[in-house]
């Protein structure tokens, strides 16, 4: 061991704040921990301990965590050579699952080495490096989450089948969120219910709200959509995915066999039927006729290169993100719920599962947590589509030294979007402006988002064909009168409609308008158990009057 080597590794260690013989402590200081470190390594590649102090100094990096690998026998040798006591080097690791664990000996070198791999997309490579560790429960733990991740639930079980025996009760609550989530995924119910039921109670904030969405969902596999919905409702407040089950009633199980067929041997008939119900769902919207055709030429291309494909012929790699950009209000969400069974339909997708969330969503309140809390939305949407709303929120502008947080959850976005690549699809959404400047941010974001589809505003008259239409949705009908006076007023106010939300002013004001209808109906002295049922639907101009005057002057 080079002398020079380790009076390095000494003047790191110190940097860290830890007093080590001739070199006193200071305040941590990890950029100078991190220089000292590397100049250990450079001067003895060998040395292991100055490979996991330049991770305890904040050097995460895949080169760090595979030499750290390489020279794994070697940890504790530097160390004890200076005095240092084991374990006073550490860091922390995504495991890729719900919690973040210390990286510190050589048991976890193993393990966070083979959970890099998997955040890379090196899954086989992944269990590989698992080999080298000893018999332990993170070591259990990772190679589960591997399990999960490429879907080998039975994997994943067998590596956790003693979890409720560990002594980290962290560590095991999320270990039975995973194996609760692949006993539900595999059918077993009854198990299913039994992990998801302990693992809620857990002390993981995000493991448990995982267990109730997938217990709320295991419940409406059982047709007990009262009881799934109180769980998901727990849920929803911090997991997107929740809050996408409580919308759509469909939003289900994808249950596996263990020796289930991969999605691409799904009848094409099937296929068909989705492609051609997306494409109905599409025409029955309102207005949108450029994006109508934009979206008709996005499946096209994406039908002619399977055909070309099938048939032994050459067709570019093409991107399947998308960048939809308009006001607010003009559909894009539905859209993009359309766009994802189309996606599935053509065989590019195994789910039509949409995640919709936010920046709120996907940035933590401290450095770390945002990639964990990016993470794990997106794991929710593996498989499927995930929908980020306002995406250009997520640079925020004239913060001093830039937003350290938007960045980390771009960044880690677009290294899932690589390692993912066969299994996520992003769509973002937002205004022109606003996502020219969110693409410009990061060459990585504009070279995936090269397509985009572009919503405009509605007009009065499609405003108020809208308006019709979700009335008749409520069991509610708008008379003629009714429908005049609510184009008439959008035309008045066509210059604030991006503003008061498009189609969302108009759901507020048909909601309002039923309001108006039953508050007229209670004062007007009939008997309403015998009232005729188009009396009791029928929305009136002087109804309409009444709601609109409510929410403009409100929004005024």
């Amino acid at each position: 061991m080079a002398t020079s080597a380790l009076r390095a590794f000494q003047a790191g260690v110190a940097a860290l704040g830890i007093g080590i013989g001739e070199f006193e402590a200071g305040p941590p200081d990890p950029a100078l921990a991190r220089r000292a470190f590397e100049a250990a390594t450079t001067a003895d590649p060998g040395m292991a301990d100055a490979w996991l102090g330049r991770a305890a100094a904040g050097e995460n990096t895949a080169e760090v965590l595979a030499a750290l690998h390489r020279h794994v026998e070697g940890i504790g040798a530097a160390a004890r050579r200076v005095g240092l006591a084991p374990g006073a080097l550490s860091s922390t690791f995504a495991t890729g699952l719900y919690v973040d664990y210390p990286l510190r000996d050589a048991a976890t070198a193993h393990v966070a080495y083979a959970a890099r791999l998997l955040a890379d997309g090196a899954p086989d490579e992944a269990e590989r490096a698992l080999d080298g560790a000893p018999p332990c429960p993170i070591a259990h733990y990772q190679r589960a989450v591997v399990a999960a991740r490429t879907r080998r639930w039975p994997d994943a079980l067998t590596a956790l089948a003693g979890h409720a025996d560990w002594d980290d009760p962290v560590l095991a609550a999320a270990a039975a969120t995973i194996a609760g989530s692949a006993a539900a995924q595999l059918g077993r119910f009854a198990e299913a219910t039994r992990l998801l039921t302990v693992a809620a109670e857990g002390p993981v904030p995000g493991a448990a709200a995982a267990a109730r969405y997938c217990h709320g969902l295991v419940l409406r596999e059982q047709g007990e959509e009262e009881r799934a919905r109180e769980l998901l409702e727990r849920a929803a407040p911090s997991y997107p995915p929740a809050e996408a089950a409580l919308r759509d009633p469909g939003h289900r199980l994808v249950l596996d066999a263990p020796d289930a067929p991969a999605p691409d041997d799904a009848p094409a008939e099937a296929g068909d039927e989705l492609l051609a119900a997306a494409s109905d769902e599409l025409e029955r919207q309102v207005g949108l006729r450029e994006v109508k055709e934009q979206v008709t030429r996005l499946r096209t291309t994406m039908q002619l290169a399977r055909v070309r494909a099938d048939r032994g012929l050459s067709s570019g790699s093409r991107s399947l993100h998308l960048a939809f950009t308009g006001p607010p209000g003009t559909g894009k969400t539905t859209v993009a719920r359309i766009v994802a069974r189309m996606y599935r339909g053509l065989g590019l997708l195994a789910t039509d599962t949409v995640v919709e969330c936010s920046r709120r969503d996907l940035v933590g309140q401290y450095l770390g947590a945002t990639a964990q809390k990016t993470s794990a939305v997106i794991d929710s949407a593996l498989d499927g589509v995930l929908f980020i709303d306002e995406a250009y929120t997520l640079v925020q502008e004239g913060l001093s030294g830039g937003d350290a947080f938007g960045q980390e959850a771009i960044d880690t976005l677009l290294a899932r979007m690589e390692n993912d690549r066969d299994r996520l699809v992003v769509i973002v959404a937002g205004y022109d402006a606003e996502i020219d400047r969110f693409l410009g941010s990061n060459e990585g974001l504009a070279s995936r988002f090269a397509r985009r589809i572009r919503f405009p505003g509605y007009s009065p008259g499609e405003l108020a064909e809208i308006g019709a239409a979700m009335a008749r949705s409520r069991d509610a009908v708008l008379t003629g009168d009714a429908a005049e006076v609510l184009e008439t007023c959008c035309a008045g106010v066509a210059d604030r409609l991006d503003r008061l939300g498009n189609g969302r002013f108009v759901r507020n004001v048909i909601e309002a308008a039923e309001e108006e209808r039953e508050l007229r109906l209670a004062d007007s002295g009939l008997d309403l158990a015998g009232v005729d049922e188009a009396v009791l639907m029928r929305i009136e101009a002087a109804d309409m009057a009444r709601a609109l005057d409510g929410i403009l002057g409100a929004a005024v």
